[in-house]
């Protein structure tokens, strides 16, 4: 578990949170996944509690949180780069319709196209 200690995973290059693989205490956090390739960390400016996100850039009340790649929920006051991202200063985005949406490409699966 020592190796995680410092560290966030970010599921897609488009999402702007990472999630904390352990407790992380403010300082220097190693990015691990997907995450941009000139970007090795971010600096968390406060503690990230396990499995919780933290911001990869500074996010603005109405922007959408991205994480795989889809929005999953929306900013609702002013977020710092490596601030702790939750129900606190965030929205879910959830409702009926995004439970519709394929996990892999955040596209509906409730629709169907027909080609003539």
């Amino acid at each position: 578990m020592e190796e995680l200690k410092k560290v966030c995973y970010v599921v897609t290059k488009t999402d702007n949170v990472a999630t904390a693989m352990a407790d992380i205490e403010a300082g220097e956090v190693k990015l691990t996944g997907d995450a941009p390739e000139k970007r090795a960390g971010v600096l968390a400016v406060e503690a990230i509690p396990f499995g919780h996100k933290m911001a990869l850039c500074a996010l603005h009340p109405g922007d959408r949180i991205i994480k795989y790649g889809a929005p999953i929920g929306i900013v609702t006051e002013e977020i710092r780069e490596g601030e702790h991202v939750h129900m606190h200063n965030m929205k879910s985005a959830y409702d009926f319709r995004s439970a519709q949406l394929d996990p892999m490409t955040a596209h509906a699966k409730d629709i169907e196209y027909k080609t003539y």
